[in-house]
Protein backbone atom coordinates (compact mmCIF):
# COMPACT_ATOMS: atom_id res chain seq x y z
CA UNK A 1 0.00 0.00 0.00
CA UNK A 2 3.01 2.22 0.79
CA UNK A 3 4.76 1.54 -2.49
CA UNK A 4 1.41 3.00 -4.36
CA UNK A 5 0.79 5.88 -2.36
CA UNK A 6 4.00 7.72 -2.75
CA UNK A 7 3.91 7.21 -6.84
CA UNK A 8 -0.18 8.47 -6.87
CA UNK A 9 0.77 11.64 -4.79
CA UNK A 10 3.03 12.60 -7.47
CA UNK A 11 0.79 12.09 -10.08
CA UNK A 12 -1.64 13.97 -8.48
CA UNK A 13 0.49 16.84 -7.73
CA UNK A 14 1.59 17.09 -11.41
CA UNK A 15 -2.08 17.09 -12.30
CA UNK A 16 -2.58 20.09 -9.85
CA UNK A 17 0.28 22.39 -11.25
CA UNK A 18 -0.60 21.34 -14.36
CA UNK A 19 -4.37 22.55 -14.15
CA UNK A 20 -3.00 25.74 -11.92
CA UNK A 21 -0.51 26.64 -15.26
CA UNK A 22 -3.24 26.69 -17.44
CA UNK A 23 -5.39 29.39 -15.33
CA UNK A 24 -2.72 31.46 -15.28
CA UNK A 25 -3.39 34.97 -16.87
CA UNK A 26 -1.51 35.18 -20.10
CA UNK A 27 -1.24 39.31 -20.31
CA UNK A 28 1.92 40.46 -22.51
CA UNK A 29 3.26 43.48 -23.22
CA UNK A 30 0.66 45.07 -25.66
CA UNK A 31 1.02 48.68 -27.17
CA UNK A 32 -1.10 50.99 -28.17
CA UNK A 33 -1.44 54.49 -30.00
CA UNK A 34 -2.02 57.57 -27.88
CA UNK A 35 -1.09 61.50 -28.96
CA UNK A 36 0.49 60.15 -31.87
CA UNK A 37 3.13 57.41 -29.66
CA UNK A 38 3.02 53.80 -29.15
CA UNK A 39 2.62 53.08 -25.42
CA UNK A 40 2.69 50.02 -23.49
CA UNK A 41 0.38 48.10 -21.60
CA UNK A 42 -0.36 45.15 -19.89
CA UNK A 43 -3.67 43.17 -21.69
CA UNK A 44 -4.58 39.88 -22.27
CA UNK A 45 -4.77 39.18 -26.24
CA UNK A 46 -3.42 36.73 -28.96
CA UNK A 47 -1.80 36.55 -32.20
CA UNK A 48 -4.48 33.83 -33.55
CA UNK A 49 -6.95 35.20 -36.65
CA UNK A 50 -9.96 36.61 -35.03
CA UNK A 51 -11.87 39.81 -33.66
CA UNK A 52 -9.45 43.01 -33.19
CA UNK A 53 -8.09 42.97 -29.14
CA UNK A 54 -8.66 46.74 -28.31
CA UNK A 55 -8.17 48.03 -25.05
CA UNK A 56 -10.34 47.61 -21.78
CA UNK A 57 -10.26 50.86 -20.63
CA UNK A 58 -12.21 52.12 -23.95
CA UNK A 59 -13.12 49.05 -26.56
CA UNK A 60 -12.01 51.22 -29.28
CA UNK A 61 -8.33 51.69 -29.11
CA UNK A 62 -6.67 48.56 -31.40
CA UNK A 63 -3.76 47.01 -29.55
CA UNK A 64 -0.18 45.80 -31.35
CA UNK A 65 2.28 43.23 -30.65
CA UNK A 66 5.24 45.04 -31.62
CA UNK A 67 6.68 48.70 -30.87
CA UNK A 68 8.48 49.39 -34.08
CA UNK A 69 9.57 53.36 -32.65
CA UNK A 70 8.07 55.68 -30.58
CA UNK A 71 5.67 56.66 -32.94
CA UNK A 72 4.71 53.18 -34.81
CA UNK A 73 3.32 49.74 -33.30
CA UNK A 74 2.88 46.92 -35.64
CA UNK A 75 1.33 43.52 -35.87
CA UNK A 76 -1.97 43.29 -34.78
CA UNK A 77 -3.38 41.67 -32.31
CA UNK A 78 -7.23 39.28 -31.62
CA UNK A 79 -9.11 39.21 -28.61
CA UNK A 80 -8.28 36.79 -26.41
CA UNK A 81 -11.41 33.92 -25.24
Amino acid sequence: MKKLLLPTLIVAMGFGGAYAGSKVSKAIPTYHMEAGKCIQVQQECNELPGVVCTLNDDGVTQLYKFRANETTCSFELSRSN
